[in-house]
């Protein structure tokens, strides 16, 4: 799937986010949450580790919408 982030143009699979947080630790999920492999993890750390940029790039409504379009299960933290 293509999708641009601050005026960049990026491509990404499921299977590469997949592959791409497989080694790597979640975060404290505090609202929003994406499961990757079972794993839940926050979105904006799932998608500043499977492109290598900087979270503030990007809001987690961005992360959650292309997170979602590429088949991701995501959940919202009930308070």
């Amino acid at each position: 799937m293509e999708f641009t982030v601050k005026g960049r143009r990026y491509s990404l699979t499921k299977q590469a986010v997949e592959e791409r947080l497989r080694d790597v630790q979640p975060e404290p999920v505090v609202r929003h949450a994406v499961v990757i492999e079972g794993r839940v993890f926050p979105p904006k750390q799932v998608l500043a580790e499977a492109l290598g940029i900087d979270r503030l790039s990007f809001t987690t409504a961005q992360a959650r919408d292309i997170l979602d379009r590429l088949g991701f299960e995501l959940m919202r933290r009930q308070e």
